[in-house]
């Protein structure tokens, strides 16, 4: 049979350790009512504001995706629009954005419109301002160089086409660089530099001896050295 556990004289004597903690803890509540009302509508009033914050946020970002969206649809359908009528409404469209990331998506996508419709020098202008924000290595580093190599290409400009195809190769990132080299090389050929176009295709046969492009490059050489 279990032995009952005996309580002695001075155990009924001293008091219950649970119930002074809690008079402890009630006392420390009154008497520092105020501060702790003051302390939790603090925190009410930041959590409120963090949220309303967030919900801001995802709310812009969804108006921007919505206004991206609106330029593809506006190019998909370019038919129905002169050339002329396309750049104004992706200008218009471009003006609703706010600064960031998604504002130098839509940039990409003018400049990207206004080359192919050959206004090469606001093409030029909108792929400096993605440049002036983009941080080498990146995907937008690397559009904004191209855009701006292809546009300066489309001026017969090559000299500076080929600067900008050498700054995407000093700062790769994830870039594919095999193409960004192949170009690199007709620029040099188009610049009336042959000599420097084989060097680069030299060079593209030891960086990328598997790539399955390689044969354009092997064509390229033996059209150059004849």
């Amino acid at each position: 049979m279990a032995q009952e556990t005996k309580l002695k004289r001075k155990d009924l004597k001293e008091p219950d350790q649970f119930l002074v903690a809690s008079n402890e803890f009630l006392d420390f509540i009154t008497r520092n009512k105020s501060v702790l009302v003051s302390l939790l509508a603090g925190l009410l009033v930041i959590g409120g504001g963090f949220l309303f914050v967030t919900q801001q946020k995802s709310s812009e970002s969804l108006k921007m995706e919505s206004l991206y969206f609106q330029m593809t649809q506006l190019v998909e359908d370019e038919k129905e629009l002169t050339g002329e009528q396309l750049l104004s409404k992706l200008k218009s469209l471009l003006e609703q954005f706010e600064e960031g990331d998604q504002k130098s998506r839509a940039r990409l996508f003018l400049g990207d419109a206004q080359y192919q419709n050959k206004h090469y020098d606001d093409a030029l202008a909108s792929f400096k301002m993605v440049l002036d924000k983009a941080r080498p290595g990146t995907l937008i580093f690397y559009m904004g160089h191209s855009g701006m190599a292809h546009s300066y290409e489309g001026k017969n400009d090559f000299m500076n086409a080929i600067a900008h195809y050498k700054n995407i190769i000093d700062h790769p990132g994830e870039s594919p660089l095999f193409y960004t080299y192949l170009e690199l090389a007709r620029c040099y050929e188009l610049a009336q530099n042959p000599k420097n176009a084989v060097l680069i295709l030299r060079e593209m046969q030891t960086k990328f001896p598997k790539h399955a492009g390689l044969e354009k490059v092997n064509l390229s050489l033996k059209r150059l050295e004849g």
